[in-house]
């Protein structure tokens, strides 16, 4: 979610950098609000709705940020850049059963064909191991847009105000740290996706370039790159009791990239070639835990059969592929998570509607269905009901979902955010409403909505 104010990388306390020439902008106790989950409740059961549906599978679940904000920075350190998921986070979730848990290719891979990195490793599997003494269960899914950052120029002579304000060597302030004019003389941009970063640990301001995932001149440099990365990870991960499946990319979508000669860079063939080479990859380690597959365009729900069913060619030959959308009410319902405008009223059945074309092209062509993102503003008492219709609607047409974001480094202003920590608590925020009563739901099994 780099691309929305929702995005684990601005999900931190500490200051995010600016984002440019591009989409994107990605031990307590639960302190609830008086009332939180009631309405829902109501509206849930009013809809003829069974939150207690007999089954194993668990169908609504919350996103739990922290371990990949912040990918590029250098040598970054947890609970400074990044985020520990701690006891404390997981317990105020309350009977939360499944998380989608971000991490980052960023801090995985040292290399491509390389070993992993022990350190982040051991601080996912801590994670891990957090949500299992609690019976609670995972999709691990890299949250990288299939692009990773590379640092590509630096400059001193740049400082932060008293209010945050980044202010440049002539005493002026920088609006955006990653146009071009910061950098003339210093660098010239090319066909990629910025992100200028003041960082304070050295006074220095640092320019990024996103590298596609499988191009040359990223670290993970060529075809078989990915899928080499994921079958490390799922072979050190695969015995772990919370691990419930493997999301191979968040929101893979199209920018100005090119290719070496020049030609446009079609992400939704790039990442067809790649999730086919990844997935069959990890069943060559895992054929017991569910894939999820992200959708093209940010894995638009609402422009599914338009975008994304040409990744039904991707062979399925363990029944495992599950395939992933997103979907965010705001803009009318068109969509998007930015949430402009946070008391945006909601028609009743937007959140129904936007699903309808993913539903319909999953019961078409026989294919399991995933809802990885959904959420709204905290105190939109419109957008709340239409959630919670959208809800019962996915439980009756079997396909689960998680809504973002809970976990670490919420600021109170984030639209989005569900938590955040308050000294040594954690306040849970009422936006929880919707999906706190589906978490004792459960589905017989992820089986393809019928169809229509």
């Amino acid at each position: 979610m780099l691309r929305h104010v929702r995005s684990s990388s601005s999900a931190v306390s500490f200051p995010t950098p600016s984002i440019a020439s591009s989409p994107a902008d990605p031990g307590r106790r639960s302190v609830l609000r008086a009332g939180v989950g009631l309405a829902a409740g109501a509206a849930l059961w009013g809809l003829g709705g069974q939150a207690r549906a007999a089954g194993t599978l668990p169908f609504a679940g919350l996103n739990m940020s922290g371990l990949a904000s912040n990918n590029f920075v250098d040598s970054a350190i947890i609970d400074r850049h990044y985020r520990d998921i701690r006891d404390q986070h997981i317990a105020a979730a309350g009977a939360c059963p499944l998380f989608r848990l971000p991490t980052t290719a960023a801090r995985f891979s040292t290399g491509q064909g390389m070993p992993l990195n022990a350190t982040y490793c051991d601080q996912v599997e801590k994670v891990l191991d957090r949500l299992a003494q609690r019976g609670k269960v995972a999709i691990l899914e890299l949250h990288d847009y299939m692009r990773l950052p590379i640092k590509v120029a630096s400059k001193s002579g740049y400082r932060r105000d008293s209010s945050g304000q980044l202010i440049g060597p002539d005493g002026r302030a920088v609006t955006d740290p990653a146009d071009q004019a910061v950098w003339d003389g210093t660098y010239r941009k090319g066909n990629f996706l910025y992100l200028g970063y003041y960082d304070p640990a050295d006074s220095l301001l640092k320019l990024y370039e996103y590298r596609v995932i499988g191009t040359p001149g990223c670290t993970l440099y060529n075809a078989a790159g990915l899928p080499d990365l994921w079958s490390r990870i799922v072979q050190r991960f695969r015995a772990h009791p919370a691990i419930f499946g493997w999301g191979l990319m968040n929101e893979p979508y199209e920018g100005p990239e090119v290719n070496a000669d020049g030609s446009k860079l079609v992400m939704a063939e790039h990442w067809l070639r790649t999730a086919t080479a990844t997935a069959a990859r990890i069943f060559d380690f895992d054929r017991a835990h569910y894939v999820f597959v992200c959708g093209n365009q940010y894995a638009s729900a609402r422009q599914w059969e338009d975008l994304s069913e040409g990744l039904y060619a991707i062979p399925d030959p363990y029944d495992r592929i599950v395939y992933e959308a997103h979907n965010y009410l705001d803009e009318g319902g068109r969509g998007g998570g930015n949430w402009r405008n946070p008391n945006e009223t909601v028609a009743p059945d937007t959140g129904i509607e936007m699903v309808t074309p993913f539903l319909r092209s999953l019961g078409r062509a026989g294919k399991r269905g995933f809802l990885g993102e959904h959420g709204y503003p905290a105190g939109n008492a419109s957008a709340e009901l239409a959630a919670t219709r959208m809800l019962a609607h996915l439980q009756a047409n079997n396909i689960p979902s998680t809504q973002w974001c809970f976990g670490p480094g919420w600021p109170d202003n984030d639209v989005l955010g569900m938590s955040r920590d308050v000294g040594m608590d954690i306040q849970v925020k009422s936006n929880i409403a919707a999906v706190q009563p589906y978490f004792t739901a459960r589905l017989s099994s992820y089986v393809p909505p019928p169809p229509r």
